[in-house]
């Protein structure tokens, strides 16, 4: 018994020092899962060659193992087998160390389980590599889907052509299209670069050349795009076997170099431009672009500034000074400052200025001068857009002097002139009519009861009889009456105007001329004609002064004749005491007249809206009916659109209310949802109705646009307010529909967020 003892511990002391000599991982516990013996290989993986392992506990080595472990162990010495072929093993310093393993129980001569033989094998370069070439192939992937770029290989032995996933979606062909080369080339849009690229892939194969190639193509779904292909060829022992390469779509590359040409031709045109001045300075202030523009108008060449010359050499030294006044108090700068540099600032800045030419004539310019920034957002310059402005100056001035002119001719005739916003009962009156009615010109905020409160009390019957007929009619209809003025002096005044209708034919504006025809009612008759047509001169030249450019050339051109004409028979009308005389003067004024006449009619615009009395006309208005022949008046733009319009009128569908109005309520909010819809989603339109404290409310609802109501809530509905670049936007309809409403005695709000939507709420 002994000796068998003594041969079973001698084995096992043979196995131990197998397992140390073993060239693998080998570990040996027993059933406490203490060390018995470990390989030189478990040592070195593990990183324990400076510590004694023997006789020491497994846990105890390796702290980090973790409960899921120790469980699969336990049933090993049981007589489990616990084989993994890659695990991520976390060590105690946070390291991760990759393994596979075979854990097993070894048994004793009695056939039971002396412990465990654990091995292992320490995987984690190839891990490590193998999730680098995951990852590069990964950045590779997306680097192709980002700059479609394809791969192809042909093999020059069976001819068969292979494709990445990217191919097929640069081709746009399906998943299970079968690629060939002569189908390949089948895709080039010109059949030069189908020879071409025959020829670059024969003289790859003969002679060993690459193929680079650049042409334009026709996908399978008949788009054009630009493709880059790029192909070699691998031989081995001088046989090429195959041919592979790379195609990248580069038609955005391909736009953006014609859209930066086309920009760059249309800079280098606005810069050669000889009507417009284009000068630059470098961070010193010295010229280095001087167009042939700036040659023209300041008589040097280019030759004569370009790296010489500053702009001081035609600048006014008061208007320079003046100007680096105005950049310190603009930037916060300390004008004291002796350092202080302001082309450091970045300079946005238009103003008029005085230039002196070569030959020392000066004359007006209006210049923007704007920093040069480089990448780094470092001033390197500035650029200046300079214009002649010497001829507007002097079409300013005369018409100054015109309007200076019919303003002497007003006093003259005693004709004052008035315009009438009947929508918003604003009037305005020239300077003589305040004369006229001797009132003070302080007074600018005038209405219609403004000039009514002058009415004598014998024709304030008459005065409204004539309006209100002008207004039911649109045709303002000539009469005399008389006023008394803020002294108290009684005068006759004849009134001249017009009706001005919008496209629905209702009334938005009056205007015309009052004459004091207090002396004469003879010279009235054929004075006043004069006087009411050089008002209406006046009115136009008053309205067409604020918009200079438009107005120009037909005043310059167009009335300077008349104009003079007129002052001329004025002054022989004065200086004659001949009735018969004078008289064939007024005969005169009727063919100068007509040329003024035809010329401004071209000028008056008609504005856009008028309420008339709508509570004449209420009836009971289906809602329903209303919302079906809105969608039918707009059925053209809700099949374009793609819109859906619905309504909701359970809780109230009936109203008692202006029929027109209503059509043009829905017609209106509906077409103004569908017309100002979001770019990227169909326009939905919700109408509903409810009842609220005893009122009746409509909603609409749309998912377009939106308004952004902190920036324009106070004008949203105002007249020819757009808050839109529609080319259809005219700013009417939310104006005609809140004076609608308000005209029923009603209110509309609106809430609104930008791309988001907007709601209309009108409460009855």
């Amino acid at each position: 018994m002994s000796h068998y003892r003594n041969n079973t511990e001698l084995l096992e002391k043979h196995h131990q020092i197998f397992i140390e000599q073993t060239p693998t991982a080998i570990a040996m516990l027993d059933t406490n899962m203490v060390y018995l013996a470990a390989s030189q290989r478990w040592l070195k993986d593990f990183k324990l060659e400076d510590e004694t392992i023997v006789g020491r506990s497994h846990y105890d080595i390796f702290p980090e193992i973790g409960d899921d472990w120790k469980t699969k162990n336990q049933e090993c010495l049981k007589g489990a087998i616990d084989i993994c072929d890659e695990a991520p093993f976390t060590r105690a310093d946070g390291s991760i160390q990759w393994i596979y393993w075979d854990v097993r129980p070894w048994y004793n001569a009695n056939g039971e389980i002396g412990g465990l033989l654990m091995h292992t094998g320490d995987i984690t370069d190839q891990k490590e590599k193998e999730l680098e070439r995951k990852r590069v192939e990964s950045i590779l992937n997306d680097t192709s889907e980002i700059a479609r770029i394809s791969t192809w290989e042909i093999n020059l032995s069976t001819q068969e052509l292979l494709w990445n996933k990217m191919a097929y979606k640069i081709y746009e062909v399906a998943d299970d299209f079968r690629p060939t080369v002569d189908g390949a080339l089948e895709f080039f849009k010109y059949d030069e670069d189908k020879q071409a690229a025959k020829i670059a892939i024969q003289n790859a194969i003969d002679y060993g050349s690459t193929v680079d190639m650049d042409v334009e193509m026709l996908t399978a779904k008949g788009n054009t795009i630009w493709a880059k292909i790029l192909g070699k060829v691998e031989s081995i022992s001088g046989v090429p076997i195959r041919f592979y390469g790379i195609l990248q779509d580069v038609s955005s590359i391909r736009l953006t170099e014609q859209r930066l040409n086309k920009a760059d031709s249309e800079l280098e045109a606005i810069f050669n431009s000889k009507s417009t001045a284009i000068i630059t300075t470098d961070k010193n202030g010295i010229i280095n672009r001087f167009n042939s523009g700036a040659e023209k108008l300041l008589g040097y060449t280019a030759a004569e500034m370009i790296g010489l010359q500053k702009p001081e050499i035609y600048l006014s030294a008061e208007e320079l000074d003046q100007f680096k006044k105005d950049i310190i108090i603009e930037f916060g700068k300390d004008a004291t400052d002796i350092n202080y540099n302001y082309r450091n600032e970045n300079i946005n800045d238009t103003r008029q200025w005085t230039y002196k030419r070569k030959d020392g004539t000066t004359f007006p310019v209006l210049s923007t001068i704007t920093a040069v920034n480089n990448k780094k957002g470092i001033n390197e310059g500035f650029i200046a857009v300079v214009t002649d402005i010497s001829k507007i100056k002097e079409v300013k001035n005369e018409l100054r002097k015109k309007n200076d002119l019919l303003n002497f001719a007003e006093r003259l005739s005693l004709i004052g002139h008035w315009q009438w916003d009947t929508v918003l009962d604003k009037v305005q009156w020239s300077e003589n009519l305040y004369t006229i009615f001797e009132f003070e010109e302080s007074v600018t905020e005038l209405q219609f009861d403004t000039y009514f409160s002058f009415v004598h009390p014998d024709d304030k019957d008459l005065v409204t009889e004539y309006f209100k007929k002008s207004a039911n009619d649109k045709t303002f209809y000539n009469f005399t009456h008389k006023i008394i003025t803020t002294t108290g002096v009684l005068k006759t005044i004849h009134l001249v105007g017009k009706v001005i209708s919008d496209e629905k034919g209702e009334m938005i504006e009056m205007f015309g001329t009052c004459q004091d025809v207090t002396e004469s009612k003879e010279e009235e008759l054929k004075l006043k004609r004069a006087k009411e047509e050089l008002e209406i001169v006046a009115q136009k030249l008053s309205y067409q002064n604020k918009q200079l450019a438009d107005f120009t050339h037909i005043t310059s051109h167009n009335l300077r004749a008349p104009v003079a004409n007129l002052n001329s028979l004025m002054e022989i009308y004065k200086l004659s005491d001949d009735d018969e005389e004078r008289l064939d003067i007024f005969g005169k004024f009727d063919t100068v007249i007509d040329r003024l006449t035809l010329t401004l009619n071209t000028l008056i615009e008609a504005l856009k809206t008028k309420i008339s009395d709508a509570q004449e006309e209420l009836e009971n208005v289906d809602l329903n009916e209303i919302l079906e022949i809105t969608t039918q008046t707009l059925s053209g733009v809700i099949l374009t659109s793609g819109a859906v319009v619905e309504g909701d009128f359970t809780e109230v569908s009936n109203i008692t209310y202006n029929r027109i109005y209503m059509e043009s309520i829905f017609l209106n909010l509906i077409g103004n949802a569908i017309k100002y819809k979001a770019k990227d989603r169909a326009p939905e339109i919700i109408v509903n109705s409810k009842v609220k404290n005893g009122r009746n409310i409509i909603t609409f609802k749309d998912n377009g646009l939106g308004i952004d109501l902190e920036k324009h809530g106070h004008k949203l509905f105002g007249l020819n307010k757009v808050f839109h670049r529609h080319p259809d936007a005219k700013g009417v309809g939310l104006f005609l529909t809140k004076t609608q409403v308000e005209a029923m005695g009603g209110t509309i709000t609106a809430t609104s967020e930008v791309n988001v939507g907007t709601a209309f709420t009108i409460i009855f």
